[in-house]
């Protein structure tokens, strides 16, 4: 007598998960990970917008949240077209050639 129960004790027609179906489990788990942290990467960059170039895309900041849970994984792709500017770096000079 055994002193402990496994699956194949309970149920005779159980068989362990075959490799291909642990992969599966993985790529979907791996799925799901990349497209949160895209969501989470796209929030990021709207956020980091400032409110007149939402509004001329047509987006409140309230509603970026909302609006990428909608996006789908293209979308989640997406990257600008442009390289970011770097901030223009401002002097004194020109301050002081007006006064």
């Amino acid at each position: 007598m055994s002193i402990y129960l496994t699956r194949q004790m309970l149920d005779p027609n159980f068989k362990p998960q075959e490799p291909r179906a642990r992969l599966a489990i993985f790529r979907r788990l791996f799925r799901l990970v990349l497209r949160r942290w895209r969501r989470r990467k796209m929030i990021a960059a709207l956020d980091a917008l400032d409110d007149r170039l939402l509004r001329d895309i047509g987006i409140y900041r309230g509603d970026i949240k909302h609006l990428v849970k909608q996006f789908d994984d293209r979308e989640l792709r997406m990257a600008p077209v442009s390289p970011a500017q770097p901030a223009p770096v401002l002097d004194d000079e020109g301050f002081r050639q007006a006064a």
